[in-house]
Protein backbone atom coordinates (compact mmCIF):
# COMPACT_ATOMS: atom_id res chain seq x y z
CA UNK A 1 0.00 0.00 0.00
CA UNK A 2 2.72 2.53 0.79
CA UNK A 3 4.27 1.94 -2.54
CA UNK A 4 1.56 2.20 -4.33
CA UNK A 5 0.88 5.85 -2.25
CA UNK A 6 4.51 6.66 -3.61
CA UNK A 7 4.13 6.07 -7.03
CA UNK A 8 1.06 7.50 -6.89
CA UNK A 9 2.82 10.81 -5.50
CA UNK A 10 5.19 10.95 -7.85
CA UNK A 11 3.36 10.74 -10.65
CA UNK A 12 1.53 13.70 -9.75
CA UNK A 13 4.63 15.95 -9.33
CA UNK A 14 5.84 14.69 -12.50
CA UNK A 15 2.41 15.72 -13.83
CA UNK A 16 2.77 19.49 -12.28
CA UNK A 17 5.70 19.42 -13.97
CA UNK A 18 4.54 19.09 -17.51
CA UNK A 19 7.17 20.07 -20.63
CA UNK A 20 3.41 22.38 -21.30
CA UNK A 21 4.43 24.29 -17.84
CA UNK A 22 7.84 26.10 -18.36
CA UNK A 23 7.69 27.93 -15.06
CA UNK A 24 9.71 31.44 -14.43
CA UNK A 25 10.03 34.09 -12.38
CA UNK A 26 8.90 37.48 -13.27
CA UNK A 27 8.48 41.12 -12.18
CA UNK A 28 5.24 42.33 -12.39
CA UNK A 29 4.49 46.50 -12.65
CA UNK A 30 8.28 47.57 -12.36
CA UNK A 31 8.75 45.50 -9.26
CA UNK A 32 5.63 45.95 -7.68
CA UNK A 33 4.57 41.93 -7.79
CA UNK A 34 6.50 38.80 -8.11
CA UNK A 35 5.05 36.59 -9.87
CA UNK A 36 5.65 32.73 -11.82
CA UNK A 37 4.72 32.31 -14.54
CA UNK A 38 4.29 28.98 -16.69
CA UNK A 39 5.36 30.42 -19.91
CA UNK A 40 6.66 33.82 -21.22
CA UNK A 41 3.94 36.97 -20.50
CA UNK A 42 3.39 39.28 -22.11
CA UNK A 43 2.32 42.76 -21.09
CA UNK A 44 -0.36 45.69 -21.82
CA UNK A 45 -2.40 48.10 -20.04
CA UNK A 46 -5.30 50.66 -20.30
CA UNK A 47 -6.74 53.76 -18.35
CA UNK A 48 -9.84 53.33 -16.54
CA UNK A 49 -11.97 55.84 -15.10
CA UNK A 50 -13.01 55.66 -10.85
CA UNK A 51 -14.77 58.31 -9.41
CA UNK A 52 -13.31 60.96 -11.02
CA UNK A 53 -9.67 59.24 -11.31
CA UNK A 54 -7.75 58.17 -14.25
CA UNK A 55 -6.37 54.54 -12.98
CA UNK A 56 -4.00 52.40 -15.11
CA UNK A 57 -4.55 49.28 -15.35
CA UNK A 58 -1.59 47.23 -16.24
CA UNK A 59 -2.34 43.24 -17.41
CA UNK A 60 0.21 40.45 -17.82
CA UNK A 61 -0.59 37.21 -18.76
CA UNK A 62 0.91 34.51 -20.19
CA UNK A 63 -1.38 31.49 -22.41
CA UNK A 64 -0.90 27.47 -21.84
CA UNK A 65 -2.80 24.94 -23.83
CA UNK A 66 -5.92 27.38 -23.87
CA UNK A 67 -5.86 28.67 -19.98
CA UNK A 68 -5.31 31.80 -19.53
CA UNK A 69 -2.88 33.21 -15.99
CA UNK A 70 -3.07 36.72 -15.58
CA UNK A 71 -1.46 39.20 -12.91
CA UNK A 72 -3.24 42.81 -13.05
CA UNK A 73 -1.88 45.73 -11.25
CA UNK A 74 -3.28 49.63 -10.65
CA UNK A 75 -1.47 51.74 -8.69
CA UNK A 76 -3.86 53.98 -6.87
CA UNK A 77 -4.00 57.71 -7.50
CA UNK A 78 -2.65 59.92 -4.06
CA UNK A 79 -6.28 60.71 -3.57
CA UNK A 80 -8.07 57.34 -3.75
CA UNK A 81 -4.84 55.83 -1.65
CA UNK A 82 -5.57 57.80 1.36
CA UNK A 83 -9.18 57.59 1.50
CA UNK A 84 -9.91 53.68 2.75
CA UNK A 85 -13.43 53.68 2.04
CA UNK A 86 -12.74 54.54 -1.73
CA UNK A 87 -9.83 52.29 -2.10
CA UNK A 88 -12.38 49.22 -0.76
CA UNK A 89 -14.97 51.01 -3.00
CA UNK A 90 -12.56 50.44 -5.97
CA UNK A 91 -11.73 46.51 -5.14
CA UNK A 92 -15.50 45.97 -4.80
CA UNK A 93 -16.29 47.12 -8.30
CA UNK A 94 -13.00 45.38 -9.99
CA UNK A 95 -14.45 42.40 -7.98
CA UNK A 96 -18.39 42.61 -9.27
CA UNK A 97 -17.08 43.33 -12.93
CA UNK A 98 -15.81 40.09 -13.01
CA UNK A 99 -18.62 38.58 -12.25
CA UNK A 100 -20.56 40.49 -15.02
CA UNK A 101 -17.73 39.54 -17.22
CA UNK A 102 -18.75 35.87 -17.04
CA UNK A 103 -22.00 36.51 -17.74
CA UNK A 104 -23.47 36.83 -14.12
CA UNK A 105 -25.37 38.63 -11.50
CA UNK A 106 -22.99 39.94 -8.60
CA UNK A 107 -23.66 37.88 -5.60
CA UNK A 108 -24.81 40.05 -2.58
CA UNK A 109 -21.84 39.30 -0.88
CA UNK A 110 -18.51 39.46 -2.33
CA UNK A 111 -15.32 37.20 -1.46
CA UNK A 112 -13.14 39.22 1.09
CA UNK A 113 -10.39 40.27 -0.07
CA UNK A 114 -7.26 38.33 -0.68
CA UNK A 115 -9.52 35.09 -0.33
CA UNK A 116 -9.11 32.99 -3.57
CA UNK A 117 -12.71 32.36 -5.54
CA UNK A 118 -13.81 30.43 -8.25
CA UNK A 119 -16.75 32.04 -10.69
CA UNK A 120 -18.23 29.49 -13.11
CA UNK A 121 -19.81 31.78 -16.23
CA UNK A 122 -19.85 32.38 -19.93
CA UNK A 123 -16.94 33.54 -21.82
CA UNK A 124 -17.05 34.18 -25.81
CA UNK A 125 -15.81 30.73 -26.67
CA UNK A 126 -18.51 29.05 -24.38
CA UNK A 127 -18.42 27.69 -20.57
CA UNK A 128 -15.52 29.37 -18.27
CA UNK A 129 -13.96 28.82 -15.12
CA UNK A 130 -12.22 31.42 -13.23
CA UNK A 131 -10.03 31.33 -9.79
CA UNK A 132 -8.77 34.79 -8.68
CA UNK A 133 -7.65 36.49 -5.64
CA UNK A 134 -8.38 40.26 -5.79
CA UNK A 135 -6.33 42.40 -2.98
CA UNK A 136 -5.65 45.83 -1.95
CA UNK A 137 -1.70 46.80 -0.60
CA UNK A 138 -0.77 50.37 0.45
CA UNK A 139 -0.62 51.81 -3.10
CA UNK A 140 -2.20 49.60 -5.81
CA UNK A 141 -5.15 46.68 -6.16
CA UNK A 142 -3.84 43.54 -7.46
CA UNK A 143 -5.46 40.63 -9.02
CA UNK A 144 -4.23 37.38 -10.12
CA UNK A 145 -6.54 35.46 -12.22
CA UNK A 146 -6.41 32.10 -13.81
CA UNK A 147 -9.43 31.20 -16.74
CA UNK A 148 -10.45 27.90 -18.67
CA UNK A 149 -12.90 25.79 -20.28
CA UNK A 150 -14.00 23.88 -17.10
CA UNK A 151 -13.59 20.19 -18.40
CA UNK A 152 -9.47 21.52 -18.90
CA UNK A 153 -9.23 23.66 -15.84
CA UNK A 154 -5.55 23.22 -14.21
CA UNK A 155 -6.49 22.54 -10.52
CA UNK A 156 -2.73 22.05 -9.23
CA UNK A 157 -1.13 24.87 -11.67
CA UNK A 158 -3.67 27.69 -10.95
CA UNK A 159 -2.78 26.92 -7.00
CA UNK A 160 0.51 27.30 -7.80
CA UNK A 161 0.47 30.72 -9.80
CA UNK A 162 -1.84 32.14 -7.19
CA UNK A 163 0.23 30.91 -4.17
CA UNK A 164 2.93 32.23 -5.65
CA UNK A 165 2.25 36.10 -6.16
CA UNK A 166 4.25 38.84 -3.89
CA UNK A 167 3.62 42.39 -3.43
CA UNK A 168 6.98 43.98 -2.78
CA UNK A 169 5.29 46.86 -1.92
Amino acid sequence: MRRVASIFLVLLLLAACSPDYNWRQVSVADGAVMAFFPDKPISQSRELQFSGHEIEFGLTSATVDDTLFTVAYAALPPDVRQDEALRHEFATAVMRSLYRNMGLAEPDVLPALGEVFFIDGQGPQGNIRLQARVWLTGEALVEGLVMAAPEAFPGHQADQFLQGLETAR
